[in-house]
């Protein structure tokens, strides 16, 4: 499955008002998609988007940091793209995914897409936490799978290198409490 499949997938759960929790938006790419469907976005990162809306809350901060604070915020739909192998497993496991639990309303979504072995050629830096879809479907076991792969795609890196990637992808839905 190619970013496109996966991103196409999680934009169709999207309805207009939603609550999306883009986590790790960088430049903002996924943030102005979620928005031009109607959604009301929170974007998350170290260097976030920088166009301005209503609809858009841009929160300037490490993922660690945002989920640490006192938010009481709940989500429609949560989207975490080419993140989490930068943020430590254990950390990941024991925190992140029960804050998102915890902050997502009951039939919402999250999408995760994540690497599970460094690309080809490899980056210059080493990814700290690289997951299987096994790693991440076991986090969500009593959840509705919506889509869930394990596989590899040619593509353009962010320098415009062409590489090898190896994705997990998973996409699923909160049971209703």
């Amino acid at each position: 499955m190619d970013v496109k499949n996966f991103t196409n997938i999680f934009l169709a759960c999207i309805k207009p008002g939603n609550k999306v929790l883009d986590l790790g938006a960088g430049e903002g790419k996924f943030t102005q998609m979620f928005f031009e469907r109607g959604a009301i976005v929170t974007a998350v990162d170290m260097q976030p988007p920088t166009f301005h809306n209503v609809a858009l809350i841009v929160k300037k901060m490490k993922i660690e940091d945002f989920c640490a604070s006192e938010e009481n915020e709940h989500y429609d739909l949560i989207f975490a793209r080419n993140v989490i192998q930068f943020l430590d497993k254990l950390w990941v496991f024991e925190t992140l995914f029960p804050w998102m639990n915890k902050h997502l309303a009951p039939g919402g979504i999250v999408a995760i897409e994540t690497f599970y072995q460094e690309p080809e050629p490899p980056f210059g830096h080493n990814m700290i936490s690289l997951y299987t879809l096994k790693e991440l479907i076991s986090n969500f076991m009593t959840w509705k799978e919506i889509d869930a792969r394990e596989n590899d795609y040619f593509g353009l890196d962010m320098s415009g290198q062409k590489r090898r990637f190896f994705v997990s992808s998973l996409i699923v839905q909160k049971t209703k409490e």
